[in-house]
């Protein structure tokens, strides 16, 4: 069975100061660096994303008496229950944001089942924060500046909105169907791989916005120039790839429970985070935030040819 690390030793030393470069980023914007728990009570619900469930050990117990919870806060499950591996650490920052009202960042792995390829890992390494008072676009324009900076890529920033990408490709987005066992959402998910994403981010950055309202997941849902519903949400590409994922954060409780609960039926045997909705229903600031797959910044960066050569 192999044993060696896929990264070579120049390699982790190369991601080590990309690291220290993003510490030094955020340390010098005033926000905090934290850890993020790997076990959730409940799972992220994200569309087209699987979470992986951890079975509990036969021989789980309560804590015993006088011995102190978490520092993260976390509560413990029901004995018996299954706990998740988080397909990012947005639960758990979202609840830091909720309960200190402070700017965060980590770097804290994630788990996604099914996933592996050029680009895709089921475990990798997730940079996210989170911004009191920004919008999507504000955000934005910070995540090209870290992304410059852990890729030493320059170029100007252009906004697309997801309708004019799929223009520019020379496909009207509004005439996909179902076809070949697909639905209309899948369809599109399929072309947005395989016409539209390979454009963008070409000697450029490319900040995608305007999401369909469908495609909001945790952002919020405004009006574009249009006047159509469109999510408050960003992906950013260099090259083809896609790095960055940004929401202008929906606060209303009632609307997050009523999209996850909608989502619960596509993840059979999932259960929602109770605590991440405890923390909603108790008040949740106005803020935005973004993840980076940093296994795939640093892939670019480095001009390797897959994510699991930046991996030990």
């Amino acid at each position: 069975m192999p044993w060696r690390p896929r990264a070579s030793l120049e390699t982790l030393r190369a991601r080590s100061a990309i690291v220290e470069r993003v510490r030094r980023f955020f340390a010098e914007r005033g926000v905090l660096e934290v850890d993020t728990p790997l076990l959730q009570p409940g799972a992220n619900l994200d569309h087209g994303v699987m979470p992986m469930c951890v079975s509990p050990a036969s021989d789980q117990q309560p804590a015993a008496s006088g011995q102190q919870p978490a520092a993260s806060g976390q509560q413990p499950a029901a004995s018996g229950q299954p706990w998740y591996l988080p397909t990012s650490p947005e639960h758990a920052l979202k609840r830091l944001v909720a309960a200190h009202r402070q700017d965060v960042w980590t770097l804290a792995p994630a788990f996604r089942a099914g996933e592996r390829g050029v680009r895709h890992q089921p475990e990798f390494r997730m940079l996210e924060w989170y911004r009191l008072g920004w919008d999507d676009a504000r955000l934005a324009d910070e995540t090209v500046d870290i992304l410059r900076l852990i890729t030493g890529l320059s170029g100007p920033a252009e906004r697309l909105s997801w309708r004019e990408a799929w223009i520019r490709a020379g496909t009207d987005p509004d005439a996909v169907q179902a076809a070949d066992g697909f639905s209309r959402e899948e369809h599109l998910d399929l072309l947005l791989t395989e016409r539209v994403e390979p454009l963008l981010g070409r000697g450029c950055w490319t900040i995608l916005t305007d999401y369909p309202a469908t495609g909001a997941a945790q952002a919020r849902v405004r009006r574009d120039a249009q006047g159509r519903p469109v999510a408050a949400r960003f992906e950013l590409y260099r090259d083809g790839i896609e790095l960055a994922n940004g929401y202008h954060e929906c606060s209303d409780a009632a609307e997050l429970r009523a999209r996850h609960v909608t989502e619960l039926p596509l993840h059979p045997g999932c259960t929602l985070d109770e605590s991440f909705h405890a923390c909603l229903v108790e008040g949740f600031p106005d803020c935005a935030g973004v993840a980076i797959g940093f296994d795939r910044a640093v892939m670019l960066a480095l001009g390797l040819p897959d994510v699991a050569s930046t991996m030990v």
